[in-house]
């Protein structure tokens, strides 16, 4: 994989369906869903209490995960395609930069999605879910994370294609799963998630996880993380 200081810069992205949004690039500052992004009352609420929460969110991706791209308003409350409730989970999506890799092109579709949500799924959620305010207010059901990366042999093609992982989990699925009081298994059982290659969505594939210490123990060169900064994965 390749580790850059792009920050923020997203590539193309797939349309996702399962949150009906469609991406684009995006800078620093979009990063957050504005309140006018949101068409429920309960929703344009839960962003404005919560908005230094959502900047805080931010800014802990920026400076403690620096190879990595937020989507244009890939932080806020959103909620899963086809509910019938407006119920609300804080979401992070985010764009994994990387290069071609032989080993990992190798792997079928469900164990590439696996291993992103194994390094860097369970890390958000982790990042989420030390957000106390967000975690005691009962309008917000879970979370989400939503994953893009390059799919395997298609870097060098006009159009790139991308592989996404978008999951939801309410909170006390996913502060069991994060306590080790819920196993990994019975937490992709509960959770609602599916694989979309490209812009078609393939569905809801075996999904394991496991530990991956990546995130917390990669260094980028000639990089230092701000004095004052916490990084809570």
């Amino acid at each position: 994989m390749r580790h850059t200081m792009s920050r923020f810069i997203v590539r193309r992205l797939a349309v996702l369906a399962l949150i009906l949004f469609a991406p684009v690039q995006a800078a620093a500052d979009d990063a957050i869903m504005s309140i006018d992004q949101y068409k429920t009352p309960k929703a344009r609420a839960l962003a404005t209490t919560h908005q230094p929460l959502l900047k805080q969110m931010r800014e802990e991706i920026y400076y403690c995960m620096p190879w990595v791209g937020v989507q244009k308003a890939g932080i806020g409350f959103r909620q899963p395609k086809g509910v019938v409730e407006d119920d609300r989970y804080l979401s992070v999506w985010i764009m994994i930069d990387q290069d071609e890799d032989a080993r990992f092109s190798a792997l079928p579709q469900e164990r590439r999605a696996s291993a992103m949500f194994s390094r860097y799924g369970t890390d958000l959620l982790r990042r989420m879910s030390s957000l106390q305010p967000v975690v005691a207010d009962p309008n917000v059901q879970g979370f989400s994370v939503v994953l893009s990366w390059l799919k395997p042999g298609t870097g060098g093609t006009v159009q790139p294609v991308n592989e996404t992982l978008a999951l939801f989990a309410d909170k006390q699925t996913t502060l069991g799963f994060l306590s080790k009081r819920i196993s990994a298994a019975e937490f992709t059982r509960r959770a609602k998630f599916s694989v979309f290659d490209g812009t078609t969505e393939v569905g809801r594939l075996p999904l394991e996880v496991w530990e991956d210490s990546f995130v917390r123990t990669y260094k980028v060169s000639n990089y230092e993380i701000p004095k004052g900064q916490r990084c809570s994965g």
